[in-house]
């Protein structure tokens, strides 16, 4: 019951919880600690807010094109953003001195690892713990010849079959 009352981050929900320690000792007999509050810099920290991939947003690219960090352009889309599977124009900010793609270049690319939690059929979630995406061309077709890391099944309803092909291990 207390668990619920720290985690708001508010002065109010403080004292609340302070008095209602007070009276829960009256009522015992016995005197009660009262419950440390946390800052609520940690607190906001703890329980940071997971968004869409939106314009600005940096991805870490997860393929062997050369690129190895690009910052989203535009979600081609829906309104708010991309998520699990999604194609984004991308802008190459970070590349190998001899890859296929350099800096600077305008590029496609799904999303194969989001941040943001998605819901699957069973009920279970997905959530990984940073943004990253396999470059592709106008056509779908990857760039690269190898995906790193793991890349979830649902690409699979979004027709990015090829990706799992490459990937070494699907979540």
């Amino acid at each position: 019951m207390s668990a619920a009352f720290t985690s708001k981050c508010s002065k109010v929900g403080g004292n609340l919880l302070r008095n209602f320690g007070n009276n829960l000792s009256g009522i015992l007999g016995k005197p009660c600690e009262t419950i440390a509050q946390p800052s609520c810099n940690t607190i906001f920290y703890q329980q940071q807010q997971r968004t869409f991939i939106q314009m600005r947003t940096n991805l870490k690219v997860v393929d062997n094109s050369g690129a190895k960090r690009v910052m989203c352009i535009q979600a081609l889309k829906g309104r708010k953003g991309a998520r699990l599977g999604d194609t984004i124009i991308a802008s190459v900010k970070e590349a190998q001195p001899k890859g296929k793609v350099k800096k600077g270049e305008v590029v496609y690319g799904v999303v194969v690892r989001a941040a943001m939690q998605r819901g699957r059929c069973d009920g279970s979630e997905i959530k990984f713990d940073d943004n990253a995406v396999v470059l592709v061309n106008k056509q779908g077709e990857p760039i690269g010849t190898r995906v790193f890391g793991p890349v979830p099944h649902e690409l699979r309803k979004k027709k990015h079959v090829k990706i799992l092909t490459l990937a070494e291990h699907i979540a």
